[in-house]
């Protein structure tokens, strides 16, 4: 039998390459459930639980709070397809920074 061929070389091969899998899964999965949260809303009547994709940001809404992710789209055009989806919005938030009550007027309409 030639080196090459031998169970224990097989074996060690097989356990670097289920160790660099795992290792690949994990850090992707981390990383997707550590994204940040960019909005953050606040309706004016409960919902179901739901996740949409609103102007390329996750959008999960639960009882009448929704968060959702950074989007390429500008914050007044994710408040507005929010307050469309789940309907009127009590309050809507930025990164931290509230809207004042004309822009989330205009939210609304």
């Amino acid at each position: 039998m030639l080196l090459s061929q031998s169970p224990l070389r097989a074996s060690i091969f097989f356990s670097i390459a289920a160790m660099a899998s795992l290792t690949l899964f994990t850090a992707t999965t981390a990383e997707a459930r550590s994204t940040p949260i960019a909005y953050t809303a606040e309706l004016q009547a409960p919902v179901e639980s739901s996740q949409e994709i609103i102007k390329g940001a996750v959008v999960r809404c639960s009882g009448t709070g929704c968060v959702g992710t950074k989007s390429n789209s500008s914050a007044r055009s994710v408040c507005a397809k929010i307050a469309d989806k789940f309907g009127p919005l009590a309050s809507f938030a930025y990164k931290d920074e509230a809207f004042d009550a004309e822009a989330l007027a205009q939210c609304n309409d």
